[in-house]
């Protein structure tokens, strides 16, 4: 029998933000036009793992859909 998994999507928005010299928050470039949980939690993963940065130098910020 064959089953399907139900996938749940939210249509929330994000970006990752990184810490510059203490306490200066910017958007990482690859983040710019918003992109999905998923998206934002890989790109964490891989400032970490490639570019060095400490989990404290990261944020992920939901953007809210001001068109609403």
């Amino acid at each position: 029998m064959f089953r399907q998994e139900l996938q749940v999507i939210n249509n929330k928005r994000y970006v990752v933000l990184e810490c510059q010299y203490r306490h200066i928050w910017t958007v990482i470039q690859e983040t710019h036009r918003t992109v999905t949980e998923e998206q934002a939690l890989e790109i964490v993963q891989y400032y970490l793992k490639y570019k060095d940065m400490m989990p404290e130098q990261l944020k992920v910020v939901e953007v809210p859909d001001i068109l609403k």
